[in-house]
């Protein structure tokens, strides 16, 4: 079985490959659902709020992310604590996926934080998914980020730069989506060949 890791920066296009590979028929695996999924637990909520205290609630009770994401800007240590209760949690959502898909000759993930987690060994394979810092930009605004927040949470990652010297394959994604579909089916005729 090959383990592939997708991963990339916020807002290069990790997502639109995922949604392509799960197009093609092949099992993925999205660290960002999972995520999703976590903070809708009540137990980690709770956790959440001890981490964070109750200023990032909204009005109606619920977890206010973008205060979340604020607060971790501004406290490294508050995006450590984050992540030591996150990446475990993810890692064994992971582990499971790649255990129950043995039989399987190729499987995919999308880790955004695959190099800052030190997750790379689990993988046979990295592809580095990039676009030009114009288009990021542009794709973060549209995903309802402010430009300012977007730039420090780039700055708390590895920069695309040398996750690109990292990967086995680097795939541009500012193509149409039919294009880029295109690219990736041609790109897998060599792993599926008996």
């Amino acid at each position: 079985m090959k383990k592939i890791a997708i991963t990339g920066s916020l807002g290069t296009g990790k997502s639109t490959i995922l949604k392509i590979l799960q197009n093609l028929g092949f099992s993925t695996f999205s660290c960002d659902e999972v995520v999703k999924n976590l903070y809708k637990n009540p137990d980690i909520q709770k956790k959440i709020i001890e981490i964070f205290g109750k200023e990032i609630l909204s009005i109606d009770g619920k977890l206010n992310k973008k205060k979340i994401l604020e607060k971790i800007l501004e406290d490294n240590k508050l995006k450590e604590k984050l992540e030591s209760l996150f990446h475990p949690l993810v890692k064994e959502k992971l582990l499971e996926f790649i255990r129950e898909r043995k039989e399987e000759k190729i499987i995919f993930a999308e880790v955004p934080l695959l190099f800052e987690a030190g997750w790379e060994d689990l993988f046979d394979e990295i592809w580095v998914i990039t676009c030009s810092p114009l288009t990021q930009k542009e794709r973060i605004l549209r995903k309802g980020l402010e430009e300012k927040l977007g730039e420090k949470l780039l700055k708390l990652q590895l920069s695309l730069k040398e996750k690109e010297k990292k990967a086995h394959k680097i795939i541009f994604s500012e193509k149409s989506f039919e294009e880029l579909e295109k690219e990736i089916k041609e790109m897998l005729k060599e792993y599926l060949k008996d």
